[in-house]
């Protein structure tokens, strides 16, 4: 891999003074408005070296698929984020999904699948609706304005994680605490250096977690600090008729993988989801009249709330995308989050429009890497707008806003909020 590697001649920097690679929250706005004509103009540019080494970046709809559906051109195996690509494979690879490509990445994705596919998310559906529901009754009964992060979007991810893992109740908050540092987006960091430190600790504390919670486990004995058996981190490590068990390498990374993406990605859509939600208030009320709308919520929350800003690959060959000659070994990073604002994928994109159809957003990415946990996020999702449009007349901010500091993530931080109480609610 080159990660260095100078484009053509031709191949100019359109954005010489945007670094794509910086967590600073203060470019989000001006990034959206710069991703945007360059979707029209070049879909495909090479961004030069700046923080981080040189890359080409994939910001239109249809390029980003191809990306997606093409693991043999665009590996996933020299990491997932520009902070963590690297010239040569990642550590993980061969053991962890994420960072794995077929025909090895088909027996982990199976042994995962199989657990989604025996109904899992159907039978953890009541808990996490009832879970919501709870949650959104404590803020109407609080009757104050609610950090939104804080009340809500922080909780629901980490107890359906922990739901879906089997893990230890007692265990979430630490959990909750160090996945949100993984992805530079510790508050108290003073400098870019500083979070890559908080957020490789972070990965490292986990790690040692998840092998001390399979040992635990595997010894059999129950009881504190062991997985419940009908958990997946149980269940991978077992395995069943219809899937190999996983090796306890295996069982830690993709637990570690489904943990943090869990957690993280679903509590930024959640808080992504309620800015828009006070942003576009109409769409408040067509949820009020109208609960048949939530499926298509769902949806559109998805698209517009995207958080995923970039997503690594490595070219495996040389190759033509989007009218750039890329090299075989350069870096090649995809933004779903623009691809998800493509004009000409969906009309008036930047409008949150929950009746939205068809909407073949990538919100869950595509592929052989699609997220596998696309049911569980779904089910919080619908459980969050359903209670929301049941007990609410509308939320208005009650304060600023204050946007993550991640390079990987588009999230809230801090969301302070007034939501409505609807004075007939009787739930």
């Amino acid at each position: 891999m080159t990660m260095t590697s100078a484009p053509l001649s031709n191949h100019t920097d359109p954005i010489p003074d945007i670094d794509l690679a910086d967590p600073d929250p203060a470019r989000a706005e001006g990034l959206d408005v710069a991703l945007a004509d360059l979707r029209r103009e070049q879909p495909v540019f090479w961004h030069g070296p700046k923080s981080r080494p040189g890359f080409w970046a994939v910001v239109r709809y249809a390029e980003t698929m191809l990306v997606y559906r093409d693991p043999v051109t665009f590996s996933a195996t020299h990491g997932m984020t520009i902070d963590s690509l690297r010239p040569d494979q990642d550590p993980a690879s061969g053991m962890m999904v994420e960072v794995t490509d077929p025909p090895e990445h088909r027996r982990l994705r199976r042994s995962i699948g199989a657990f989604f596919a025996d109904g899992a998310i159907a039978a953890l559906e009541p808990d996490i609706d009832d879970y919501a529901r709870r949650l959104l009754t404590g803020v109407r009964d609080c009757g104050t304005a609610v950090d939104f992060v804080e009340a809500v979007a922080g909780r629901i991810p980490t107890y359906a994680a922990g739901l879906l893992l089997g893990l230890p109740p007692e265990d979430l908050d630490w959990i909750t605490s160090r996945t949100a540092l993984v992805f530079l987006s510790d508050p108290a960091a003073a400098t870019t250096a500083d979070l890559r430190a908080a957020a490789e600790q972070a990965n490292g504390e986990l790690l040692g977690y998840f092998a001390k919670l399979l040992r635990t486990t595997k010894r059999g004995a129950g009881g504190a600090g062991a997985a419940r058996p009908d958990g997946l981190v149980h269940r991978l490590a077992a395995g069943t008729a219809n899937r190999d068990s996983l090796s306890t390498g295996e069982v830690v990374l993709n637990a570690l993988n489904l943990a943090i993406g869990g957690t993280t990605t679903t509590r930024s859509v959640l808080t992504n989801l309620m800015a828009a939600l006070v942003r576009f208030p109409e769409a408040f009320q067509v949820l009020r009249a109208d609960p048949a709308a939530v499926p298509a919520a769902v949806e559109e929350a998805v698209r517009w709330a995207n958080p995923v800003r970039h997503l690594a690959r490595v070219a495996t060959c040389d190759v033509e995308l989007g009218g750039r000659n890329i090299r075989a070994g350069d870096a090649v990073l995809v933004f779903p989050r623009s691809a998800n604002r493509d004009e000409t994928v969906f009309p008036d994109p930047n409008v949150f429009d929950i009746r939205r159809h068809p909407n073949p957003h990538i919100g869950f990415a595509a592929g052989p890497h699609s997220c596998p946990g696309t049911g569980l996020g779904r089910a919080q999702l619908r459980a969050t707008l359903r209670h929301l449009g049941e007990m609410f007349t509308g939320a208005e901010a009650a304060g600023p806003a204050e946007l993550m500091q991640s390079n990987f993530l588009y999230g809230y931080a801090r969301l302070p909020v007034r939501l409505l109480a609807d004075p007939a609610s009787t739930i």
